[in-house]
């Protein structure tokens, strides 16, 4: 019997988070990574951190006959670091977000969440400080893609 893999929303959900956590890890490992559907506790003032989520706005395409699977929405990540370690560490934990985003476009990404992924229209980071936090935030959102 072979069992085909069939795209969802977990499967396509888990094909971003694991290539922009890869990515920001490879980085730089003492950075947290936390998702929107786990939950988690908020890091500590002193800690570099990376909140994601993945927001899902369409889930079909119907083309004449049935519809066929297509995932699109907008992944935001953002990136939390110390205000005592200055903008420069949010600028390079920033890039490694971006190049975990980008990194399912390449010609040699592995699917091995069976959704072909893509990412497009990477924005940010648009840097927001806030005297009354902690930390230096920068927000980073694309729009991606999946079809089965």
């Amino acid at each position: 019997c072979i069992r085909i893999r069939r795209m969802t929303l977990v499967n396509t959900r888990a094909a971003f988070e694991k290539a922009i956590t890869d990515a920001v890890v490879a980085a730089d490992a003492t950075v947290n990574v936390v998702y929107d559907n786990v939950p988690y506790t908020k890091p500590g003032k002193t800690k570099k951190y990376v909140a994601m989520t993945v927001n899902f706005g369409q889930s079909t395409i119907q083309s004449q006959g049935a519809a066929s699977d297509f995932y699109a929405g907008f992944i935001q990540c953002r990136v939390y670091v110390p205000k005592n370690k200055g903008t420069s560490v949010l600028a390079a934990i920033s890039e490694s977000v971006i190049d975990g985003m980008t990194s399912v476009n390449a010609a040699n990404y592995t699917d091995t969440f069976s959704c072909k992924p893509k990412v497009s229209d990477v924005s940010g980071p648009g840097v927001v400080e806030d005297e009354a936090e902690s930390h230096y935030l920068g927000v980073i959102t694309c729009q991606f893609s999946a079809i089965a």
